[in-house]
């Protein structure tokens, strides 16, 4: 199964976040012993680097290290991807998240692992697996 990760999993998961932490965790053990297929684009890890710098510098350089250190096949952001962003921003009315959505689309990937649901339930034909779900939603490969 492919997935696309959210940059929320690797934050929760590096700042052990009291409620969706240990599902994180879970998930990127999951990427890291390939019982997924990971997708992400680098943007992901540009969120992840800003987000945790706001936080904690160390930590942030620390995620991502471990970041670039799974088997995540990442996908490229060209002129293709951000003038479809563009399209679906205008259909969902999301912006950021658009650009996923594109990296989505052009790999075929139709599921994101994510908690911000609110943003992604306004995009088109995009499942959505909350770290809670994760383990009874997804069948990982062995």
């Amino acid at each position: 199964m492919s997935l696309y990760i959210d940059t929320n999993i690797f934050d929760y998961s590096a700042l052990a976040h009291p409620v969706y932490g240990k599902a994180c965790k879970h998930i990127i053990d999951d990427i890291q012993n390939e019982k997924i297929e990971a997708y992400c684009s680098f943007l992901v890890s540009i969120e992840l680097l800003g987000s945790l710098a706001q936080i904690d510098t160390q930590k942030a350089s620390i995620a991502v290290a471990a970041f670039f250190s799974l088997p995540i096949s990442m996908i490229q952001i060209d002129e293709w991807i951000l003038r479809d962003a563009a399209s679906i921003m205008l259909e969902s009315g999301i912006s950021y998240n658009s650009i996923y959505a594109s990296c989505m689309r052009r790999k075929g990937i139709d599921t994101i692992i994510t908690e911000d649901t609110k943003q992604w339930k306004k995009i088109k034909n995009i499942k959505i697996i909350r770290p809670l779900e994760y383990p009874r939603l997804v069948k990982t490969r062995k």
